[in-house]
């Protein structure tokens, strides 16, 4: 994708900081910290952001916003703010690459977003950094329970245990020993859990299971009890508290309890299951059928919902292999096997779009919202139908109602932004593509966009910026060199656009259109006999560039 030349005289400003820079940047992070405490985070992230402007290569800022980012994140969902964590630790970690409790925060930040196999690379090397830092030994733990490896994660939480016990600690140890098969070492270590801190809920959760495999029912029966009242919104907690009050014989208790875990898990069928059982042993009859009955209807329905995802899965791979008619059968079927299931109808329509039914593929995509309303993917494709039928006000209407639905998909985002380019709203589109990139930082169609739309806009400085970015974290790109030594061009500085227009062709060898502009930067510093051999590299690569209009 290629930068259009823009004619017209850009300006490059450069930042003017303050004489005392240090002391700004300090400010800013004092105020910073304090908004963080208070859990101001979007005004504590601001901040960090401002005292990297003054000192970017501060790794401890890079870290505190990483926290910052984390912390809203996981409190809203969001998940773009996790991506955006994962690269302020990883900033922290080039900075300062022996820095433990940066390693720390990278591995946490690569369990957040589910690849374990990174998170266990960092927090080794967080360890042997400082074999003392405790969070990431017990988090190093937890990873090897998950990827059951117990013997791991057991000599972990042991190196814990000589220096700083704790009951999350011997709680940890005893789901290791649990998974070692050492029941009585694992009890043992839940118990010392609950004596450390009497209040913590999961180690009477625990213990109340393993006394139970051991037949201890009146002990697990307690100590179900004690983690209900410490914890009464764990439906877990309450199913099994369930379970052993009607093994006891008291089926009234379990009956409540069982419907206190649907009420906090209404898709929890084994409790509606065991809640039908101990209804029929108190001789209810009519409710008992009543809640087994539910989940024969809940069963079917997940049975028939698993085999349309399967076949909308199997539509996806036909797409993607290129075999229309194959997954448009696909998703039919899926529609008649659930046709009150969205994603049936909108798949169904991405089909008919791809073979050029335009008008059954917006049947399928007001179907799908007519079951779904905020159904965010659905808005945004039928916005682009409406674009490409050059129906302005609907496109635009549509995508925005995208973002309404979910405004944490950056793909949404980037369509608004070319909707809103195409029909000359630059400075609105520049907000919704930087919003693309701040969701998805390593969304590369989006940063090339937001460079186009600042170049149109008259923002060379700007555009520089974002290729910059785009040439660092895409080095071989050749592309991309090419549009900066453009932007560079515009902003009259041949010299400099000349270098990248270089590197551009060196990268590609056969790429023409970075030939013929090196030739123009070459023009405008009065090197003509090189100029003039760049052009004929260019014509000779691409022979149609004999007609194109010169570029001034």
């Amino acid at each position: 994708m290629l930068l259009v030349l823009i004619f017209g005289l850009l300006w490059l400003t450069a930042p003017c900081l303050a004489q005392t820079s240090a002391e700004t940047a300090e400010r800013y992070r004092d105020r910073a910290l304090q908004l963080s405490r208070n859990k101001s985070w979007t005004q504590a992230i601001e901040a960090f952001r401002k005292a990297l402007a003054i000192e970017p290569s501060d790794a401890e800022t890079h870290y505190n916003l990483a926290l910052t980012l984390k912390l809203e994140g996981k409190a809203t969902g969001q998940r773009h703010l996790l991506n955006l964590a994962l690269e302020e630790f990883q900033a922290a970690v080039r900075l300062r690459p022996k820095w433990a409790e940066a390693r720390y925060g990278l591995g946490s930040a690569w369990d957040d977003l589910g690849d374990p196999a990174a998170a266990l690379k960092e927090l080794r090397a967080a360890v042997n950094l400082d074999p003392a830092n405790v969070g990431a030994r017990l988090f190093l733990a937890r990873i090897y329970l998950e990827q059951a490896n117990p013997g791991n994660a057991a000599a972990e939480v042991r190196r814990v245990l000589r220096s700083s016990p704790s009951a999350e600690a011997y709680l940890d140890l005893g789901l290791a020993e649990t998974d070692l098969g050492d029941l009585k070492a694992a009890a043992t270590d839940f118990r010392r859990a609950v004596q450390l801190n009497p209040r913590y809920a999961p180690a009477h959760y625990r213990l109340g299971m393993l006394l139970r495999r051991e037949g201890d029912k009146a002990g697990a029966l307690a100590e179900f009890r004690q983690a209900v009242q410490l914890e009464p919104a764990d439906p877990e907690a309450q199913y099994e508290l369930g379970l052993e009050l009607k093994a006891q014989g008291d089926l009234a208790g379990a009956v409540a309890a069982f419907r206190q875990a649907i009420e906090l898990k209404p898709d929890f069928e084994r409790a509606s299951y065991n809640l039908g059982l101990a209804l029929q042993a108190q001789g209810e009859t009519s409710a008992a059928k009543e809640e087994l009955d539910k989940i024969t209807a809940q069963h079917d329905l997940r049975t028939h919902l698993e085999q349309s995802k399967n076949l909308i899965l199997q539509g996806m791979d036909a797409i993607k292999q290129q075999r229309l008619d194959d997954a448009l059968a696909l998703f039919q079927r899926s529609v008649e096997q659930s046709p009150e299931l969205p994603a049936a109808h909108y798949y169904l329509g991405v089909a008919w779009e791809r073979k050029g039914d335009i008008a059954q593929a917006e049947a399928s995509y007001l179907k799908a919202l007519e079951l779904k309303p905020d159904y965010a993917q659905a808005h945004s494709s039928l916005g682009l139908v409406y674009l490409r039928q050059h129906d302005r006000s609907r496109a635009i209407e549509e995508l925005r109602q995208a973002i309404q639905s979910d405004p944490n998909i950056a793909e949404s985002h980037y369509n608004l932004g070319l909707a809103l380019a195409e029909y000359g709203s630059l400075a609105e589109s520049t907000q919704e593509l930087k919003a693309a990139v701040e969701l998805d930082p390593n969304y590369l169609d989006a940063r090339i966009q937001l460079a186009l739309v600042l170049s149109r806009n008259n923002d060379a400085a700007g555009a520089e910026q974002v290729l910059r970015e785009v040439v660092r974290r895409n080095p071989n790109f050749a592309e991309a060199y090419n549009n900066l030594g453009l932007v560079l061009l515009q902003a009259g500085n041949p010299a400099a656009a000349q270098a990248e227009f270089q590197e551009a062709a060196r990268l590609k060898p056969g790429y023409a259109q970075a030939h013929y502009n090196l030739a123009l930067a070459l023009h405008r510093e009065g090197k003509e006999a090189e100029a003039r051999a760049e052009l004929e590299k260019a014509y000779e690569l691409a022979p149609e560039l004999r007609n194109a209009e010169p570029r001034q």
